[in-house]
């Protein structure tokens, strides 16, 4: 079972249409993944609500669950976090630090997303790998400043490996982040990653639509790890930590 923590639907710079969960759904039929998470693009500043997202998930509901994303730097953002958890059943919460023009550990506008988070009992996704802003060492800060907040450290630092090594590095001081592989450079620092922290805290994720997810898969299969951890991290990790059947 192969469960992709990274998949996208709305408004996106990087295409000419509306993506829609049957454009995700027809994208992982070809890759052979299960389920999938759907989180709203971000590059336009244009987020589908959480209303929105909940009816993206019902033409699948079996294979898809939602996370939510908005303005950071709105007044009502936690209102309607919360509001997305609570009443339209999203399971986390993206947020992209680049597109918002908010460093990670921001205490004004991060840290009360990461509170309410930690109180909804539900995941933060973070795109980390860009300076100034999505830097694994500021995610790890905010880590650090909610230990009890779940907290996805997703693309490992992206392709530059000194901030892989950071996201290493910060997953073993922080027990509470959890590694996502989507566009990591190569797959040897998935090994690097399971062998400093354990196979219990990486997850896969395939950038779709926007990326074939077959090349994000097979950096799970060729990495020097048990198989017992690669069906772990294509899905059962997720599984579990958003209480979600395979």
């Amino acid at each position: 079972m192969i469960f992709d923590i990274h998949a996208h639907v709305g408004h996106s710079k990087f295409s000419d249409a509306l993506i829609t969960s049957e454009v995700v759904l027809k994208v992982m039929d070809g890759a052979g993944i299960d389920k999938a998470i759907l989180l709203p693009t971000a590059s336009t500043g244009k987020y589908l609500t959480a209303e929105q997202m909940k009816k993206e998930v019902e033409k699948a509901p079996d294979r898809l669950v939602a996370f939510f994303s908005s303005d950071i730097k709105s007044k009502d953002s936690v209102e309607l976090f919360t509001e997305a958890v609570t009443r339209y059943g999203a399971k986390g919460i993206k947020i992209h630090p680049v597109y918002a023009a908010c460093a990670a550990d921001d205490e004004k506008w991060v840290y009360p997303l990461l509170e309410k988070a930690g109180e909804l009992k539900v995941p933060v996704m973070f795109h980390s790998g860009e300076a100034p802003f999505a830097t694994p060492w500021q995610i790890g800060l905010a880590a650090m400043d909610f230990p009890g907040t779940t907290i996805i450290l997703e693309h490992m630092g992206f392709d530059a490996m000194c901030f892989t090594d950071a996201a290493i590095k910060m997953a073993k001081k922080c027990e509470n982040i959890i590694l996502g592989t989507t566009g990591v450079m190569y797959e040897f620092p998935i090994t690097k990653a399971v062998n400093a922290i354990g196979d219990e805290r990486i997850v896969y994720g395939g950038e779709i639509p926007m990326n074939n997810p077959l090349h994000e898969i097979m950096k799970v299969k060729l990495a020097k790890i048990s198989d017992e951890a690669k069906e772990k991290i294509l899905g059962k990790n997720i599984a579990r930590i958003l209480n979600v059947p395979l």
